[in-house]
């Protein structure tokens, strides 16, 4: 079994649902969506620094990342 990547507490507090860490963004920039753009943002670093691709002559990593624009949408 395979341990969560995020543990998220749900809360009612006063008829309103909180999360604990925050899912979106914060001043703090401890929210899921601060950490899974943290995430993204290193993964698009690291495409950057490589020159070609390695299973093939052609093509850019970078390109094949830029193209892939429902990833990101759902930051």
């Amino acid at each position: 079994m395979l341990a969560p990547i995020f543990d998220i507490k749900v809360s009612l507090q006063d008829r309103a649902v909180q999360f604990d860490p925050s899912i979106s963004c914060n001043e703090r920039e401890n929210g899921i969506r601060d950490i899974i753009n943290a995430i993204v943002g290193q993964f698009i670093s690291l495409a950057i620094q490589m020159p070609a691709r390695l299973d093939s002559p052609t093509g850019d990593y970078l390109v094949e990342i830029k193209d892939q624009f429902q990833l990101f949408g759902t930051i």
